[in-house]
């Protein structure tokens, strides 16, 4: 089972990837790696992020934001593990 989710996230960020403008060099890759996340788990393309925080703490670096879809649903974001697996949470009407 865990193969399948990575290869249809593997399949997210290749199809992600080939639709990214030549200006790509200038995402970060944990901000990639998001997007084809949200693709993949949520059916979410990422429209824009706001409340962004990139902290190194150490050799791991934290980051939490809140991705807004193309569809206006939203998702609070964080990664704390020094990866680029995010834990992705829906915002409801309460501010998350």
């Amino acid at each position: 089972m865990k193969h399948l989710i990575s290869a249809g996230a593997a399949f997210a960020l290749a199809i992600y990837a080939a639709s990214l403008p030549s200006s790509a060099e200038d995402v970060p890759a944990w901000q990639l790696a998001l997007q084809a996340q949200l693709l993949a788990e949520k059916q979410c393309n990422l429209n824009y992020m706001t409340n962004v925080k990139v902290q190194e703490l150490g050799a791991i670096t934290s980051i939490e934001a809140r991705a807004h879809c193309m569809n206006g649903q939203a998702y609070d974001v964080r990664s704390m593990e020094g990866s680029n697996k995010f834990d992705i949470r829906e915002c409801g009407i309460t501010i998350c």
